[in-house]
């Protein structure tokens, strides 16, 4: 029995533009720097729509918060809890875009045709 050994990692210029799609605001970078590459352009739209949804629906918790009684569990529960699932999903994209795979958002793939 012999052990497949891991895929090849992406180095370099590449590497940094795939990290780059998933890092926020900086995703616009390889998508407006690459236009050529279609692989790229589907991560970085990604990125985009995964960043854009993070601070609208983080904006919307913490608004939520300023309400009395259910603002506590807006703020100390569900905004952590979101944002940390927005931090799992940039990391295994960001880990499956290095294997050469496309790692679909669950929900937020769906409107990916509309960028």
């Amino acid at each position: 029995m012999s052990l497949e050994s891991p895929a090849p990692l992406y180095t370099g210029d590449r590497l940094r533009d795939l990290i780059l799609c998933y890092a926020g605001p900086w995703a616009f970078l390889p998508y407006l720097r690459r236009r050529d590459d279609e692989e790229l352009l589907w991560h970085s739209r990604q990125g985009v729509l995964l960043a854009f949804t993070e601070v609208s629906l983080a904006l919307a918790l913490a608004i939520m918060g300023l309400f009395p009684l259910l603002g506590w569990v807006f703020l100390r529960f569900f905004l952590p809890v979101w944002l940390m699932w927005c931090l799992a999903m940039s990391v295994t994209s960001v880990l499956q875009a290095c294997k050469g795979k496309r790692h679909k958002i669950p929900v937020l793939h769906q409107f990916m045709d509309y960028l």
